[in-house]
């Protein structure tokens, strides 16, 4: 065997990589590939954050999230969030963040936290904590997240309310059990096919779906950590020192258009998006833009298109919208286009 095959096959097998007829392949732990072009340069992905906020001093900044309570408190202090457990049954705490974080084809998504216990677990307690979606959060019927039902913890996928859960003993990764009073980092990678759980870089369990989404109605998913007492019990606490979820991947794609002449009513995505710009061709009366599949709240602005009063030319938003984008004109001579993706 010549030196450099042998070299090639011997570092293949020594250092986490795959051999092929033309070099070696580095993979990592999830045993992904490096990628490159046909032109031999290395495919390289940005890390953008799309959903969550860092947990700043004493006050909750209601801009990136929102709480419910039901005798069971969220609370801010020392730039780490606090979600304490009321002490009978029904009492409940919760935090989900405002925005969702937007899925784009090609891409994946990942929900990183750090955070700590005030016990290691407590009967008729439940924690959960990951990426959720409800039409009426902070009930969710969509989601991936961790899961401590009094001192059992747990990984969780959820497809309509119908709940997957697997014990973190016969998860099919590496398990050490934790501290849970320390800090630890857990994170959800999440792809249409796989659901990877990590916690402290180790992966715990790769949940597979070969022939079934793990997501019924979405994979725009908010944020998500809720604690309910099941029973009666003392109040417990989980503390968070940050959660978000990151795409990784490019924070822009390239972007379509939607001609709109007349008043008309035009529903221009279903589901998340970036709308760039609105172009007045034509003068008309009014341009309402709406953040929703139809012509409800929440509105992302109102563009005055009359021709004396409003503006002619492109009107630039680079703006999200989380739930779809509709478009509302008014105006018999209303003529306009609409830059999104």
């Amino acid at each position: 065997m010549a030196l450099t095959e042998w070299l090639r096959q011997w570092l293949a097998n020594s250092y986490n990589t795959k051999s092929n007829a033309f070099g070696i392949t580095p993979i990592d732990m999830f045993e992904f590939n490096t990628d490159c072009t046909p032109n031999a340069e290395m495919l390289v992905a940005d890390k953008i954050r799309i959903a969550g906020a860092i947990f700043n001093g004493g006050t909750l900044d209601t801009n990136f999230w929102t709480k419910a309570e039901s005798t069971g408190t969220v609370t801010q202090t020392g730039s780490e969030l606090v979600l304490t457990s009321g002490t009978a049954n029904g009492h409940s705490a919760s935090v989900y963040s405002v925005r969702r974080a937007n899925w784009v084809t090609g891409t994946s998504n990942k929900y990183r936290a750090q955070m700590r216990f005030g016990d290691s677990g407590t009967t008729n307690v439940t924690r959960r904590w990951g990426v959720g979606f409800g039409a009426t959060m902070p009930t969710i019927t969509d989601g991936a997240y961790f899961k401590l039902s009094g001192t059992s913890l747990s990984v969780n996928t959820m497809s309509n309310t119908v709940e997957t859960s697997i014990d973190c003993s016969a998860c099919n990764g590496s398990y050490t059990a934790l501290t849970l009073t320390s800090n630890n980092v857990f994170e959800i990678l999440y792809t249409l096919g796989k659901v990877y759980f990590v916690v402290n870089n180790i992966i715990l369990h790769t949940a597979n779906f070969a022939t079934s989404h793990w997501t019924s109605n979405t994979t725009n998913f908010h944020i998500f950590a809720d604690v309910v007492n099941t029973g009666n019990s003392a109040a417990v606490t989980n503390t968070f020192r940050m959660m978000n979820i990151c795409r990784l991947g490019s924070h822009t794609t390239m972007p379509t258009y939607k001609y709109i002449a007349g008043a008309a009513t035009t529903v221009c995505k279903y589901g998340g998006g970036i709308l760039h710009s609105i172009v007045v061709n034509q003068a008309g009366t009014l341009c309402t833009i709406y953040d929703q599949t139809s012509a409800a709240v929440p509105i992302i602005g109102i563009v005055d298109t009359n021709k004396t009063t409003g503006t002619i030319g492109a009107i630039n938003y680079d703006c999200p919208f989380f739930n779809g984008l509709t478009i509302v004109t008014t105006g018999a001579g209303s003529n306009i286009t609409v830059i999104y993706e």
